[in-house]
């Protein structure tokens, strides 16, 4: 690669335009590997390779073999195939976890209220201790049974605590759905 320098007849930024030059660069080619090659891929694999990277170093080393245009056929044909495979049981995956959020969602949409006692600090309506994220989710857990994870609770609240006494809403994101519980806290006796 070089580079040539020329006067410009716009003036730009500068008067000199920089030509970059290069040499034409040959198409990669695929090629099966007979064992396996760090950086490039394993054993039987067919990968995409510079054609001077398996001619002097991976051909006469016997680590790669040419692959004839039938076996490049045949080779995308089977990938080909992987990949429908693959695009199957992706979907077949997505319908579970779809039916488990519509479940989950099912049984929160249940969940009208959760109630929360906490000491309060002398005339005021502020509480010593927060009801954060982790007490919804035991909450959650140990009355109705359902497993919730922490990054789907939102809290309306500053910090995402409810660090005051009376009612308050919670969002539960449970993919595209929402849904909203109440949180009462009193004062603990």
């Amino acid at each position: 690669m070089s580079f040539i320098l020329r006067p410009s007849s716009r003036a730009i930024l500068c008067s000199t335009q920089i030509i970059k030059r290069q040499a034409h660069k040959k198409a990669n080619i695929q090629v099966k590997l007979n064992q396996f090659v760090e950086g490039v891929g394993l054993q039987d694999q067919v990968v995409t390779v510079r054609p001077g990277l398996m001619r002097n170093i991976l051909y006469p080393s016997g680590k790669a073999s040419y692959i004839v245009k039938q076996q490049q056929d045949e080779a995308v044909d089977t990938s080909a195939a992987d990949a429908l495979e693959k695009n199957a049981a992706n979907l077949e995956h997505q319908a579970q976890l779809d039916l488990k959020k519509k479940e989950l969602l099912g049984h929160l949409e249940g969940v009208r209220q959760l109630e929360f006692n906490r000491a309060v600090v002398p005339n005021s309506d502020h509480t010593f201790g927060s009801v954060t994220a982790e007490d919804l989710i035991s909450k959650l857990k140990e009355e109705f049974g359902l497993d919730v994870d922490k990054s789907t609770i939102e809290v309306k609240s500053e910090g995402g605590r409810i660090k005051s006494l009376g009612k308050h809403q919670v969002f539960v994101q449970i993919g595209q759905e929402t849904a909203e519980i109440n949180v009462l806290v009193h004062p603990a006796a």
